[in-house]
């Protein structure tokens, strides 16, 4: 049914919120809200999360399962070179010589090789750094910072970790 002309004009000089309240009083609706009886979410406790609550997993995965690929790294000096290599399935991802370090993806850029690397440079003061862009960066947490490359040395590093355990400032 059309409204008469003055009833228009009227409705289009009033602001939103008068016609919203007219048309609630008009149909008895008032202003109560639907949904006034919610039930209140309970304080959490210390240590109480969101995960916890929705039975402990974090991530959609049992933490176990996110440090599975732990099982497949080998840790062996090499007699030849004197170097400690660690192996992440048939890729050495890591070499520390005397003096130098050497890093290498060995072409699988991913979260879980990335992790690999740093859990082994996890007693020196460098470790590899994502971006959002993507790409990874060395970093000693100060001052370097450097691209990755596979292959990239690290120049004295190994060397800077017995320079600090001699002074007493690492602690193994």
């Amino acid at each position: 049914e059309a409204a008469p002309a003055g009833a228009m004009e009227a409705k289009l000089s009033q602001s939103l919120d008068d016609i919203v309240a007219a048309s609630r009083r008009a149909s008895g609706g008032g202003t109560k809200r639907r949904h006034q009886t919610r039930t209140p979410i309970a304080k959490a406790s210390r240590g109480d999360t969101i995960s916890s609550r929705l039975g402990g997993k974090t991530g959609g995965r049992p933490a176990a399962a996110k440090q599975a690929w732990r099982k497949h790294v080998q840790r062996k000096r090499d007699a030849a070179t004197g170097e400690t290599v660690v192996r992440f399935y048939e890729t050495d991802v890591v070499r520390i010589g005397t003096d130098d370090i050497v890093l290498s993806s060995g072409g699988y850029s991913n979260d879980v090789t990335r992790h690999c690397i740093n859990d082994a440079l996890s007693n020196y003061v460098f470790s590899v750094k994502q971006s959002l862009s993507g790409d990874w960066f060395v970093s000693d947490g100060r001052t370097r910072l450097v691209r990755f490359t596979d292959g990239i040395v690290l120049s004295g590093a190994a060397r800077e970790l017995k320079e600090r355990e001699q002074r007493g400032h690492w602690r193994g």
